[in-house]
């Protein structure tokens, strides 16, 4: 059976009955907008209380399954006035109001989504990106055209959809989580602002994430790996299925899944639905060579209309990981030029060209460049197949240079086998934690996971910003510092690598 129609939205009450409401899309909002228009002495501290407050999975541990449902959510969006952006089950190939792009994966998710938005922008179309989680501030969570929504705008925002949550707050099953309201309030944010074309990153796998709830023209999957096992379940196949579940019946997927087994579930699920589907390595190819600096010449081909059968572009991004992400980016907006048809917009090789190059993706594998000749890298791998490829680019990029590495992860992580693939290439290792989410794994544990081997040139300090300053300390001329293990990690350590960026600037 099709993914989508097991959805499970069974924990509200089988008949809710909603307070009286206005009952038309455009009636809410002027409602809202009356409601967000009356003066308020809101701050921007309460604002994000407002949100924090609510139950936050991002920040839970726990070994038990989630219970994520979407029909909780589905009446948010609509309660918010834009329920023309919902999918219809009973409306196969229902276009949402504006071209959206839907983006899954084990990794590269986030990356794909911010390149297909990248490009998008370059050929002209204000693009909203809804990602998570954020890195230093959460309004990065909603940009447009590569711009965070503003604080201001951000309280605005609040102030709109706070009289909805505190009716939903008062029934039964309805209240809504923390992510539930920032995947509504992106939504609502790229509808006020007028944008041309939607970018959606999954959060956490697929089939009852938040953002399924919308219509696509496009959906993608860039990667299948082991993550969030206790979520999303133990085996590949598993794992794929939960992904897969954000296909819907006769919209187009782009596939960036190698794993044979993945493939199978990905292909199967797609025919299901009646859904055409791209296939990397089958219907569309990359080839990357190195710049000498940093970043990739690319040469993307492909076999099947509609998509290019050529384009050349420079990929700001580092690692042969990115080049395969730049693949589905393409095929995933060659795809989306039909869907731009109507509008008179289209997608040029030039657009594509312009948007990879522009792109940027904080924490993915990026770089700084220090005093004394050190290049840090700050990356926020977080398993297996993310590691593999950060420890791919630091063997091809940084040969024969000195590399010292300072890693955090989370409970739920496989750290021994991430600390198994990273003890080998690091000449000094410190085992350090992140401090403001419950989920972090304590770094003496770390230490013990290690064989004696690796052990003598191992270091546990607790706080993450001392990690750091120790790496540097005792990286030599010329060598490298990896920050790596978590988002978490990585937001709490980015500013200490901007501030050693500017030291070398000063």
């Amino acid at each position: 059976m099709f993914s989508l129609r097991a959805i499970v939205l069974t924990d509200l009450p089988s008949d809710p009955k909603p307070p009286d409401r206005p009952s038309t899309a455009s009636q809410l909002l002027a409602a809202q907008h009356s409601q967000a228009s009356s003066p308020s002495n809101l701050t921007h501290q309460e604002a994000l209380s407002f949100l924090y407050d609510r139950i936050n999975y991002e920040g839970v541990v726990t070994t038990s399954r989630y219970p994520f449902r979407l029909r909780r959510m589905a009446e948010l969006v609509e309660r918010l006035g834009i329920g023309a952006y919902l999918y219809q089950a009973d409306s196969h190939g229902h276009a949402p109001p504006k071209p959206l792009v839907h983006i899954a994966g084990t990794k590269g998710k986030g990356s794909t989504a911010a390149m297909v938005a990248s490009i998008l922008t370059a050929a002209g179309l204000r693009t909203g990106l809804y990602t998570s989680p954020h890195l230093n501030d959460l309004e990065e969570r909603f940009q447009i055209d590569s711009v965070p929504c503003e604080p201001a705008e951000f309280i605005a925002l609040i102030e709109r959809i706070r009289p909805v949550v505190e009716t939903m707050d008062r029934d039964r099953g309805l209240a809504p989580t923390f992510f539930e309201l920032t995947t509504a309030m992106a939504m609502l944010h790229f509808h006020l602002r007028s944008c041309d074309a939607i970018v959606l990153e999954v959060g956490l796998g697929g089939r009852l994430d938040s953002t399924n709830v919308f219509a696509s023209s496009v959906t993608a999957i860039t990667s299948i790996g082991l993550d969030h096992q206790h979520v999303l379940g133990n085996t590949i196949t598993e794992i794929a299925t939960e992904k897969a579940g954000i296909f819907k019946p006769v919209v187009p997927v782009v596939s960036g899944v190698v794993r044979p087994e993945a493939i199978e579930v990905v292909h199967r699920n797609a025919a299901e639905g009646q859904s055409p589907i791209y296939q990397y390595q089958r219907d569309f190819h990359i080839q990357s060579s190195p710049e000498p600096d940093w970043g990739s010449e690319l040469v993307y081909t492909a076999n099947r209309s509609p998509l290019s059968t050529m384009a050349k572009a420079h990929l700001a991004l580092e690692g042969k990981h990115q080049a395969a992400n730049a693949a589905v980016a393409i095929a995933v907006t060659d795809v989306l030029r039909d869907a731009l048809g109507t509008t008179g917009q289209t997608i040029s090789e030039a657009n594509i060209s312009a948007g990879l190059a522009d792109v940027q993706s904080i924490a993915r594998v990026e770089r700084f460049d220090l005093e004394r000749g050190i290049t840090a890298i700050l990356d926020a791998a977080h398993n297996e197949d993310s590691i593999a490829a950060l420890v791919e680019v630091l063997n091809s990029r940084f040969q024969n240079r000195t590399i010292t590495i300072v890693f955090g992860t989370s409970r739920d992580k496989a750290a021994e086998t991430m600390l198994a693939q990273l003890a080998p290439i690091a000449h000094r290792l410190y085992l350090t934690q992140y401090k403001n989410n419950p989920r972090r794994r304590d770094p003496s544990e770390l230490f013990a996971m290690l064989s004696s081997k690796y052990q003598t040139h191992a270091m546990v300090i607790e706080d993450p910003v001392e990690a750091c300053e120790q790496a540097k300390a005792s990286t030599p001329d010329g060598g490298v510092v990896v920050v790596c293990g978590s988002f978490f990690l990585a937001a709490e350590t980015r500013p200490t690598m901007d501030a050693f960026r500017s030291e070398k600037d000063a």
